[in-house]
């Protein structure tokens, strides 16, 4: 499997930056992972063929998770009505916030699927399943295995300790983490680099890259703080580069 970054900024981009969003392929197969703002023109730029795109995961319905699904159910109406798109794109998503969730479907562009806890799904061969995190809105972390690999999405949450469990032994843990822990408080709905590189260590992750990012905090600090909590391998997302699982 490989995962492409196309945008690791929350809740805003910086300058030329994109939202979260994540391209996962494996052989011919193409999930988007999130789609916030600047993440659709960047998947284009890898790939201009909407029909070569397999599903669409959306972690939580957030501006800057889902924004672009906005427009992109233009691109996919127009390509159906034109006979260049094939078919609906399968849409996983939570059912909540209703007024944001009845605002997606677009003349049928998309074939939506409602993520509930404890689903299973399979896509071309690879398995996924879902967990529940803690967040304002109803949220969920993601897992891909395939053969003996296995990636894990945490969405947006705070410290849950059954993340641990959700994502033990991951070969990759794609892992919000976009604020030190001094900017951190007892409300906040987010991790900090700290908090996921303890969860990484809990769960015996095999390799950690952190994302999410806030546009101002300064990304060397974050895996300084994160560094001192976890052993393995750290990496700092970058848009456009792509990791091996």
């Amino acid at each position: 499997m490989k995962l492409t970054v196309l945008g690791c900024y929350g809740p805003f981009p910086k300058a030329k930056g994109a939202c979260s969003g994540y391209l996962l392929e494996c052989q011919d197969t193409k999930i988007l992972i999130d789609c916030g703002n600047g993440v659709l023109s960047r998947f284009l730029g890898i790939c201009n063929d909407l029909n070569q795109l397999d599903a669409i995961i959306i972690s939580h319905l957030h501006p800057d998770h889902m924004s672009d699904l906005m427009v992109l159910r233009y691109a996919l109406d127009i390509g159906l009505k034109m006979g260049k798109i094939n078919r609906p794109i399968p849409l996983y998503l939570p059912k909540t916030p209703k007024e944001d969730y009845d605002r997606v479907q677009y003349r049928n562009a998309f074939e939506m699927v409602d993520i509930e806890k404890g689903m299973n799904i399979s896509i071309k061969g690879i398995s996924i399943s879902f967990k529940k995190t803690e967040h304002p809105v109803e949220c969920y972390a993601a897992s891909f295995k395939k053969g003996i690999k296995s990636f894990v999405y945490s969405g947006d949450t705070k410290y849950d300790a059954g993340l641990i469990e959700f994502a033990s032994n991951a070969d990759l843990f794609l892992c919000e983490g976009g604020i030190p822990e001094m900017y951190r408080t007892e409300t906040t709905p987010h991790l900090s680099a700290k908090q996921a590189a303890e969860i990484s260590t809990e769960g015996k992750i095999k390799r950690l890259l952190l994302t999410h990012f806030y546009p101002d905090v300064k990304l060397p600090s974050l895996l300084s703080e994160a560094q001192e909590h976890y052993n393995g391998i750290i990496e700092m997302a970058e848009e456009g580069k792509s990791y091996f699982i």
